[in-house]
């Protein structure tokens, strides 16, 4: 009798453990970094980063006007493909930083995150001037068996073209 009910809050206390860890700054701070480099470089797993029913909304502020990307995976996709290629047909270099990250964790037993951070992104290409893209995020990233996902993505941001 005194075995199952400790097998059962050894898994819990894992289950706990895990949600814990998952959600931690260093954990997330470092995924983002990941997810920034891959959706950056063309790597088609930055799509996989996303669930299948994400809702994105992205508004941009740029020399050339505003521009705003609506819709879930498909759209979020299709517009990493096109920075990417711009990025590739400039032969281009980025640089990231992540500031004021913050994380809330929700759905007991934190199976969600909300996570919000500043973006400054250098992006530099021969014969062009240097660009800087200056952004708000705001995440919800859950957890599933294979690792984080987003499933919402919030973002403003100011600079760039």
């Amino acid at each position: 009798m005194k075995r199952p009910i400790l097998l059962t809050l050894a898994a819990l206390a894992a289950f706990y453990a895990h949600a814990r860890l998952s959600f931690a700054e260093p954990k997330v701070a470092s995924w983002l970094v990941q997810h920034s480099a891959r959706a950056m470089s063309g790597d088609s797993a930055a799509c996989d980063d996303y669930v299948d029913q994400v809702e994105v909304n992205l508004i941009a502020d740029g020399r050339r006007g505003k521009w705003e990307v609506e819709g879930g995976k498909e759209e979020m996709c299709g517009y990493l493909k096109q920075a990417a290629a711009a990025f590739t047909v400039l032969q281009a270099r980025t640089h990231s930083e992540f500031d004021e990250i913050r994380i809330v964790r929700e759905g007991f037993p934190w199976t969600s995150a909300r996570v919000s951070y500043s973006q400054r992104m250098t992006v530099q290409a021969d014969g062009l001037p240097a660009m800087t893209v200056k952004g708000e995020d705001e995440l919800v990233v859950v957890r599933t068996l294979t690792g984080l996902k987003i499933k919402s993505l919030k973002s403003r941001s100011s600079g760039g073209l």
